[in-house]
Parts: structure tokens; C-alpha cells; sequence
């Protein structure tokens, strides 16, 4: 198994870095760089949104999960895909139109423009760097395998999860994240339904043998809700996983995959297919319910579950591959985030912020100049917020997925509300945007880190409701008191 698995990951590795030069060719530009040159087919899009949207906490962390909870862990892919994807379709098409009004390449350019806010722009570029929290998330789901897989330290796994991303990302960008997500999303898919498909050559019917074995090693692992988690306690808390997803799509570095396609025809393909793909993939958490049942001595780390369960059933080429999939899992989304990340450093907060700022005051500035800098610093970020992350995700946590929706929950409380009220109401006010960004965010923390409500998921849902309160209301009092400084978006 170990060296077959070798010798797969370093073909992996070979087939990355090649995709990451032929990406390099395409990368002419900050906008080539951050969300391609709009030229890419509406089926390659929509894998590559599932292919990020999924990530080690889909293939590791959801099946750990599955086997400490059990049957219960059903309503986070039920509430995984569907709410996600129907978030999706009501978001995606305003936002790719006023995306090409204002050519905005990063969620913080975006609402600063739409809002005509500057200091918006500053707020959420710097709470989107909150997502070097879910970014070490992966890196511990690719040290995590290594060391199930190959006996390697975690903290030498970790290093060549970051070594080999920052690598072909910082060689071309999003061009370099499509392809090899293409390729990750695709094999990820099919390694989802071969685990599905295993279990009924293990156990018969699955729909029935499972739960009734599972209820065997313990009555709360066939139960509906399992009271032992938090999260997956009753109706409440399954509300919480839900919403939090369907609020999950609006992340910046899915959100900005609209901006890939060539036409607005092409977003009903896209969310089709991208919402088939992530139902496909979600499907895995099964594998961490067959691997309880498998192992009579529970695992000291849930989190190596499927890794276990796919090195116990399969032969070892066949399981060895399969590792490596998981591996390309991690790496899926991992990309997805550094290149969002590079680009609010390079864009965002340099290009957008401080050189505007310098040219508002009236300075000389060299505009060719400061767009080579700023492509520049994009792809020297690649290897700053990979090294950031390393302190992170040295700190193996108990729970991968839980740790990936930690820092996930500060952006998506910030985002919810300003990106829902501009892509549903003809005017909108940037005090709305603001206050509903700091009062979602506010309301997350207090929740979660006051230990008010133990789910993070629950607490993540709470974070957006407040958002989504806070922005229409405020944005209702604003535009009808003080019209003068509303932006007026449709007419």
C-alpha cells in the first residue's frame, strides 16, 4: 500500500505541477490571475465550484463525524447540498451582473462598489482573511492522511500539503485552480460512489443492515438525533446546519466562480450540474458509518475514518489510489481559498485601497506599475498564507470539519446580509452594509466563543440571520430617510 501510494502521489504531483504550468500561460494579469479571463465552459465551472465547496471537511471530516454520530450525520448531507445550491441559484445571476459593471475581482471589491463604500472595502477584505482558519482546516486533513496513510509525522504531511499548493498556484493562479480542480472534483465524485456502493456488498441493504448494526455498538448511532453532539442534538440544532450552508455558497472564493463563465446563458447549467456534483460527492459521509461498524476498537482520531475503512476494504493499489484522492480532496478546496486570499492582499487591500487612496489624494501615481506590483504580491501571498496557516494547522484539532467552520463563520456572518439586500432590493444604503457586517459577525462570536450555543453551525446560522435582519431593516429605514446617498441598482 505505501509504496504504490507513493509512487500514485508522485504522479499526482507531476499531473498538478503540469496543469499549474499550462495554467502560468494563461496568467497574463490581476484578473487572469483571480477569476480567469471569463472564457471558461459552464460544466468545468460547475466542478470546479463543487470541487471547492467540498475539501477535507467533506472527505475527512464529515465521515469522522458520521462515525461518532452515526445516522444523525444524513442531515448534514441533506442540508449540505440542497440549501447550498438553492442559495446559489438566487445569488448567482445578480451577482455576476453587477460583478461586470464593476469589474470587481475579489466579494470585498464587489460590495464596495455596488455600495460605493470605501471603508466596506477595507472591513471585509480584512475579515476575509478570517479564512486562514478553514485553510489550515485542509492542510490538517493532508497531514491527517499522510499519517494514517504512511505512518509520516502530521507535522511533515502538513508541510507537503502547503509545499506542493503554494507551488502550482503561485505557476498560474485560478487558471491552475480550475484545471487541477477539474481533475480533483471528477476522481473525488467517483470515490464517493464506489464507498456507497461498497457498503451494500458489505452489509446488503444499507438503508437497513447499517442503522441496525450501528444500533447494536450504540442506540444513539441509529437514532434521528444523537443527544452526545451539540449539533446534531434535535430540530434546533439540525435548523442551524441548514441555514449554515445554504449560507456556505455565498464564501468569496465560490461566489467568484460566476465570473469564470463566458455568458449569463451559462448559469443554469452551471448550478445544475454543480448542484448533481455536490450531491455526488456529499454522499461519502457513509463511508465513516461503514468504518465504525468495521473497527471494533474505536479510533483514537475519528478524522482517519475513511482513510481506515478504504485501507480495510479495498486491494491495496485500489485503496492506495483512493488515498490519494482523499489527498486531491484537501487539495481542492485548499486552492480555492489562497488564490481568493492572494488576491484580496494583491487587489483588495494594495491596488484597491492604498493606491486608490494615494491617487484620490491627488499623488502621481505609475498605474502600469502598481497593476505589475500588485500581481506580484497576489502571487508572493500564495506562499505568505500558506506559512501563516503552518502555526494553525500544527495544532491538530479535534474535529477537522468543526475547525473549518470555525473561521468560516466570521465572513459568512460579515457577508450575508450586505450581498443579499444587493442582489434583491433596487436601492440599497452603505450603512446597511456595514452595521449588518458588524452586527452579524458581533452576534457569531458572542454565541459560540461565549459558549452560548455549543454547535458551530447553529452559531454560524445565527451570525447570518443577524446579518440578513440587521441589512434589510437598516436598508429599508436607510434608503427611505436618507435617499440621498442610496445607490440606485435597478431601475
Amino acid at each position: 500500500m505505501k509504496a504504490t501510494f507513493i509512487i500514485l502521489f508522485v504522479i499526482y504531483l507531476i499531473a498538478m505541477g503540469v496543469l499549474g504550468l499550462k495554467g502560468s500561460k494563461k496568467t497574463t494579469d490581476m484578473k487572469s490571475f483571480a477569476v480567469s479571463s471569463g472564457d471558461v465552459n459552464p460544466y468545468i465551472v460547475a466542478i470546479t465550484w463543487a470541487a471547492t465547496f467540498m475539501s477535507a471537511g467533506t472527505f475527512l471530516g464529515l465521515p469522522g463525524l458520521a462515525y461518532k454520530n452515526g445516522v444523525s450525520l444524513l442531515w448534514y448531507h441533506m442540508g449540505h447540498w440542497f440549501p447550498a445550491i438553492l442559495m446559489l441559484a438566487i445569488v448567482a445571476g445578480s451577482y455576476r451582473k453587477l460583478a461586470d459593471k464593476t469589474n470587481a475581482l475579489t466579494m470585498p471589491d464587489w460590495l464596495a462598489d455596488v455600495y460605493q463604500s470605501k471603508g466596506l472595502r477595507l472591513l471585509i477584505g480584512i475579515v476575509c482573511l478570517c479564512n486562514i482558519v478553514p485553510l489550515a482546516a485542509q492542510f490538517v486533513g493532508v497531514g491527517t492522511l499522510m499519517n494514517a496513510t504512511l505512518g509520516i509525522p502530521y507535522e511533515t504531511g502538513v508541510l507537503i500539503g502547503v509545499v506542493v499548493v503554494m507551488i502550482y498556484l503561485f505557476l498560474g493562479g485560478t487558471y491552475a485552480h480550475i484545471y487541477t480542480n477539474v481533475v480533483q472534483g471528477t476522481l473525488m465524485c467517483i470515490v464517493s460512489i464506489t464507498v456507497v456502493i461498497t457498503g451494500f456488498f458489505l452489509f446488503g441493504n444499507v438503508f437497513t443492515e447499517v442503522p441496525r448494526l450501528l444500533s447494536q455498538a450504540d442506540p444513539n448511532l441509529s437514532a434521528a438525533f444523537n443527544p452526545s453532539d451539540a449539533a446534531f442534538a434535535g430540530p434546533v440544532a439540525i435548523s442551524g446546519i441548514f441555514i449554515s450552508n445554504a449560507c456556505w455558497s455565498l464564501n468569496p472564493q465560490l461566489m467568484n466562480k460566476v465570473q469564470y463563465l463566458k455568458t449569463n446563458r451559462d448559469l443554469r447549467k452551471f448550478i445544475l450540474f454543480a448542484g448533481f456534483c455536490l450531491f455526488i460527492g456529499g454522499m461519502v459521509v457513509v463511508g465513516g458509518m461503514y468504518s465504525r461498524l468495521l473497527t471494533p476498537e474505536v479510533l483514537a482520531n475519528a478524522d482517519d475514518a475513511l482513510p481506515t475503512f478504504v485501507t480495510m476494504v479495498y486491494h491495496p493499489v485500489v485503496g492506495a489510489f483512493f488515498n490519494v484522492v482523499l489527498l486531491a480532496a484537501t487539495m481542492s478546496t485548499t486552492d480555492g481559498i489562497m488564490v481568493m486570499m492572494a488576491t484580496v492582499l494583491g487587489n483588495t487591500l494594495y491596488r484597491q485601497t492604498y493606491i486608490q487612496h494615494k491617487i484620490d489624494c491627488g499623488q502621481k501615481v505609475d498605474i502600469e506599475k502598481a497593476d505589475r506590483i500588485s500581481l506580484s504580491i497576489a502571487k508572493w501571498s500564495v506562499v505568505l498564507v500558506g506559512i501563516a496557516s503552518l502555526p494553525i494547522a500544527f495544532n491538530r484539532p479535534s474535529s477537522l470539519n468543526v475547525l473549518n467552520w470555525i473561521g468560516t463563520g466570521v465572513i459568512l456572518s460579515g457577508v450575508a446580509g450586505p450581498l443579499l439586500v444587493a442582489v434583491t432590493q433596487k436601492k440599497v444604503h452603505r450603512m446597511s452594509a456595514i452595521i449588518a457586517a458588524v452586527c452579524g459577525i458581533a452576534a457569531y462570536l458572542v454565541v459560540y466563543v461565549g459558549k452560548i450555543i455549543l454547535s458551530v453551525y447553529l452559531a454560524v446560522g445565527v451570525g447570518c440571520i443577524v446579518s440578513l435582519v440587521a441589512a434589510f431593516i437598516v436598508n429599508a429605514l436607510m434608503t427611505k430617510h436618507d435617499a440621498g446617498h442610496a445607490v440606485v441598482l435597478r431601475v
